[in-house]
């Protein structure tokens, strides 16, 4: 995996921590809650951008498969026989999809919410039932948030005991160990215009976005 798409994961990860932690917080405190979500919205907006213009194996075309390759990499895994993925392999694809959709939802409900004294940036743009049900959304998707990060780190777990692989390493330094026999070329670099240009756009987005 290149560089943003690992400092993306592992950013992501402070982030979703610190703002689980800031949940409850009280008073000025809270504010950490807010600025961290805010955060993750544009890290999530990069994300969606560097899916689109990234490296070969940040994109969504190189792991967001259709299910009948999601079943048989599934049923292989579980013989101990899955096949080598230099990069997400189809199930692993689709939880990345899971997780970026939850916290989209979570961080965008976030803006829209009033309560306990709190209110978010953007509630003055709905009715007070909308902000309800966003206070709702919020928080239901936040648990369900909660589950899937189980359920992901469950699933690195278990996909290195029954391939070998570990990938919290490839995802860190970025490499991976390739099987004998297997032709697999580096990635190439895209050139870090679209680092910036990711990134600017992720920040315009918010910008434009908060009053």
């Amino acid at each position: 995996w290149d560089l943003p798409t690992r400092v993306f994961h592992w950013v992501l990860l402070v982030l979703v921590a610190v703002a689980w932690i800031s949940s409850e917080a009280d008073g000025a405190l809270f504010n950490i809650h807010i600025v961290s979500g805010i955060i993750i919205l544009a890290m999530i907006v990069f994300r969606i951008i560097w899916g689109v213009i990234g490296s070969r194996h940040a994109l969504f075309t190189d792991f967001v498969k259709g299910w009948s390759k999601v079943r048989a990499y599934a049923k292989n895994l579980f013989m101990f026989k899955a096949p080598f993925h230099a990069g997400h392999n189809p199930v692993g694809g689709w939880m990345i999809i899971a997780l970026l959709v939850s916290l989209a939802v979570t961080s965008f409900s976030g803006l829209f919410i009033s309560d306990d004294g709190y209110s978010g940036p953007l509630v003055y743009t709905v009715s007070p039932w909308l902000s309800n049900a966003m206070g709702d959304l919020h928080e239901g998707v936040a648990g369900l948030l909660g589950f899937l990060i189980g359920f992901h780190v469950l699933g690195v777990i278990g996909h290195g005991l029954m391939s070998g692989e570990n990938l919290p390493r490839s995802m860190w330094n970025g490499n991976k160990s390739v099987p004998a026999g297997r032709n697999i070329s580096s990635i190439a670099s895209v050139g870090w215009w679209r680092v910036a240009l990711a990134v600017s756009l992720s920040i315009a987005a918010i910008w434009q976005l908060l009053p």
